[in-house]
């Protein structure tokens, strides 16, 4: 992977962080490289991020039989603790 450097002036660097900590992008890179793709390749639609509810997950899960119950367990309070599962207020 290629390492592209660029500046941004201080509004805009704060607005993308802050789209970024709203859109769940765990870096702000990840979201600058969601952009170009999408620039790149408009055929890609871009689908915005639905929460299911945790127990939907857990029983997708369970069903595909790849995973333990310890591994499903870390994943689901994993989930909780994230910012679109967890208290948004903290």
């Amino acid at each position: 992977m290629a390492t592209i450097t660029i500046s941004l002036p201080d509004q805009i660097a704060t607005k993308v962080d802050q789209v970024t900590l709203l859109e769940g992008f765990a870096t702000r890179s990840e979201f600058i490289r969601n952009l170009i793709r999408h620039y790149l390749f408009p055929e890609n639609k871009f689908q915005m991020f639905k929460p299911r509810p945790l127990e939907e997950i857990k029983s997708g899960l369970v069903a595909t039989g790849k995973y333990n119950q310890k591994f499903i367990n870390s994943v689901i309070k994993g989930l909780e603790k994230s910012s679109f599962y967890g208290d948004k207020t903290a």
